[in-house]
Parts: C-alpha cells; structure tokens; sequence
C-alpha cells in the first residue's frame, strides 16, 4: 500500500510540473522566415511527381549555381543491371517525367493545347491572385527552360564487367539526353 502511494505522489510530482520547451533560434528563424512561390512550387511539384506512381520518390532542388530546378530520381535495387537495361530505366523515367509535364515524346514540345508545361503551373499563383499577375504566361515560358531532369541508375555493369553509376541529364523540353558515367 505505502508502495502504490509512494508511486501515486512521485507520478502526481512528475505530472504537475509540466516543463515547457520554447523553440530555438533556429526555429525562430524558421518560423519568421516566409516561404516563397519557389519553396511552394517545389514542395508542389515534388507532391504532384511522387504521387504519379512511375516517378515516385523524385526530388525536386533549385540549383544556385545553374539557376535551374533540378528533378531528380535514382534507381537501385541492390542488383547489378547491364548497361542497356539502365539505358531503358533512363527513357522510360525521363519520358515519364516530360509526358507528366505535358511535353510531346514526338516533339519534344509542349502539346497544342498547352501554354506552359504542368511543372511551370505548379509555380505560379492560382484563383484570383493569378488575375493581378499580368506577366503570368511569360513567368511560366521563362520557368519552363529552367526545369532539368536527372535519373541516376546505381550499379551498372558493361560488357567489359566494369561497374559503375550511369547518370542521365535532359532538359525538359527535347526528345534527347545525355548520359554521364
């Protein structure tokens, strides 16, 4: 019984005393930090391509140095592919992601009815705020040639049984790519 009590007033002090945590200077700096359309069109874009099933587990990056918005993927999955297999996994993920943005495979352009790619769309402001944005279709031309794909296939082999990581790189518009080991 003195044990139970003991227990029940060492839990009572233990509860009653509620100590409160305040952020850090990092999430205060954080917190008064507003989000910009580029941080909301990343976070945007990286949501509409890993909801789309091929292009799951993508990530989309702005990168300073290039001025480009860099979409990236990586296969792997802990087996040794051979180097046309890799070539195949970078077609179908940068056809996938050109034909997600609304480009023509044929082409390599924006399909007819399109004034902007899908990715660009995700960029821009939507509703009525759209309306007082007069230069909103030229903003989504300049945005489109800032999109780049990257698909990187992890543990390739080739016919001299070398192994190695071959990267792919394809602006978003275009019917080509280039490959990098």
């Amino acid at each position: 019984m003195l044990k139970k009590t003991c227990l029940a007033a060492l839990a009572a002090i233990s509860f009653g005393h509620s100590t409160q945590a305040e952020p850090d200077q990092t999430i205060i700096r954080l917190m008064n930090d507003a989000p910009t359309m580029l941080d909301f069109g990343i976070f945007r874009l990286e949501r509409f391509l890993n909801g789309a099933g091929e292009s799951s587990y993508s990530r989309v990056t702005y990168d300073w140095n290039s001025n480009r918005i860099v979409v990236s993927n990586r296969f792997f999955d802990g087996h040794t592919i051979i180097e046309a297999e890799a070539m195949q996994k970078c077609t179908i993920w940068i056809n996938a992601m050109r034909e997600l943005a609304g480009i023509n495979l044929e082409t390599g352009q924006l399909q007819s009815w399109k004034s902007s790619s899908e990715f660009a769309r995700l960029f821009q402001h939507i509703g009525d705020v759209e309306r007082e944005h007069a230069d909103h279709d030229a903003d989504e031309k300049q945005l489109d040639a800032k999109f780049h794909l990257v698909y990187v296939v992890a543990d390739v082999t080739n016919a001299a049984n070398e192994n190695f990581s071959m990267t792919c790189e394809a602006r978003l518009f275009g019917a080509d790519f280039i490959i990098s080991y």
